[in-house]
């Protein structure tokens, strides 16, 4: 009964065996395995990044941003010191004012206006006001010492004029009298050559008339000299409006020379100013920051950080061993892991290969390799934004390249398999 028993326990277990090899066997002969490449590398872009630089350099005054922020085009990441440049920016839009009024107030001169006209860009400067009213002021005020000027002249050649047409009215009267005595005198010397009168009166007759036609003639010369008063006073009034234009032009080319250099200036050092807040280029994902401390000092043109656009591709630039790239090929598919994403789900996604580069690299300690670069499938990137995990530039990756699918069997025989392949051969 004991042999029995054992036999039979015997059996069972050789069946059992039997049974679990050829489970195991079937298994293994069409379980399918995936064999790969492996390849060591790192996260890049295929869109260069965006640097973020600034021109004159400086004091970093706020910091708004860090590495791995998502920016928009246009927000402000951080502001450099201003308040020298500030300072500058106001003296040089003060002087920029007081020139301009100037300018307004001289063009209304040259033009004979009766009022300043200042254009809408200046009413929209700080001080405008007070600038504007003295200019005003000064204009008024010209005016109205060129107009009594010019008043007093009138009124001296208004009484120029009366003075003559009295003279006129002497000489006139004087002309009269002239004809009267022409008269009486011959009417004397008819008289005396009749013998009926002296020559007494006829000779006071012709005396008076030497005596008014000297008047006469006196007062001829005296209205010619008053016409020359005339006429030097009405080029008094010409030199005096030509000195005063000669005066307005002279000062609005000066300063309209200094209005177009105050001008240049002015919008460079508003430029500036503006450039004091330093601003995103395009919108996306802050890396490569530089600048961490507020008070830090910037270099003109050193990098500040880099931004990496929201339309950027991602790639994985990856090192593959000599030995195994005559298994690679372009459009195969690879798993590719990122060791900085914690969650396990999110370990590994679906990349393709699309470059492979036509000769072997050299790093700088004499490793050679092939470089490829892995491509992440709309699949593989629908995984990660599913679990919400952001690619940056710089991250590492590992890479293995699906090149072939085999059995669990065929996996345990190929060794056996080679060795007797090589085993036949013959030298």
């Amino acid at each position: 009964m004991i042999l029995s028993d054992e036999k039979g326990t015997i059996r069972f277990g050789l069946l059992t065996i039997f049974i679990l090899v050829g489970v195991f066997g079937g298994w293994a002969a069409f379980a399918p395995l995936k064999s790969g490449a492996v390849a060591v590398g790192k996260v890049s872009v295929i869109n260069d990044k965006k640097v973020v630089q600034h021109l004159e350099g400086g004091v970093v005054d706020e910091i708004y941003v860090k590495d791995g922020y998502k920016v928009k085009e246009g927000d402000i990441l951080l502001k450099m010191r201003n308040s020298k440049l500030q300072a500058e920016l106001n003296a040089s839009q003060t002087d920029y004012l007081q020139n301009s009024v100037l300018e307004a107030r001289l063009i209304a001169q040259r033009d004979n206006e009766e009022q300043i006209k200042f254009s809408d860009e200046l009413k929209k400067l700080k001080g405008f006001k007070r600038a504007s009213e003295a200019q005003i002021s000064i204009f008024n005020e010209q005016r109205k010492i060129l107009s009594d000027e010019k008043e007093i002249l009138n009124q001296r050649i208004s009484q120029l004029y009366k003075q003559i047409d009295g003279l006129n009215a002497i000489i006139s009267s004087r002309k009269l009298r002239v004809e009267s005595l022409d008269e009486e005198t011959k009417e004397w010397d008819r008289l005396y050559k009749e013998q009926l009168s002296d020559k007494i009166r006829l000779r006071d007759l012709k005396r008076e008339k030497i005596a008014i036609d000297g008047e006469i003639a006196s007062n001829t010369a005296e209205i010619a000299r008053l016409n020359v008063q005339i006429t030097e006073t009405k080029s008094q009034m010409i030199l005096r409006e030509s000195a005063f234009k000669e005066d307005v032009l002279k000062q609005l080319e000066s300063v309209t020379k200094s209005i177009n250099t105050l001008r240049s200036k002015y919008i460079a050092l508003n430029d500036q100013l503006a450039r004091t807040e330093v601003r995103a280029p395009v919108s996306g994902t802050i890396v490569g920051m530089t600048a961490h401390t507020v008070g830090g000092v910037i270099r003109p043109g050193d990098p500040i950080m880099y931004i990496v656009p929201d339309s950027t591709e991602y790639i994985v630039e990856a090192r593959m061993n000599l030995t195994d790239i005559d298994k690679v090929t372009i459009g195969l598919l690879s798993d590719v892991r990122f060791s900085a994403f914690e969650l396990q789900q999110a370990h590994v996604v679906e990349g393709e290969v699309v470059y492979i580069s036509a000769d072997s690299l050299q790093d700088g300690n004499g490793h050679q390799f092939y470089e490829i670069k892995v491509k992440l499938t709309d699949k593989g990137v629908k995984e990660l934004e599913n679990n919400k995990f952001f690619l940056l530039p710089g991250m590492p990756a590992e890479v293995m390249v699906q090149t072939s699918n085999r059995t669990v069997l065929s996996y345990i025989l190929n060794p056996f398999t080679n060795m007797f392949k090589r085993a036949f051969n013959e030298d």
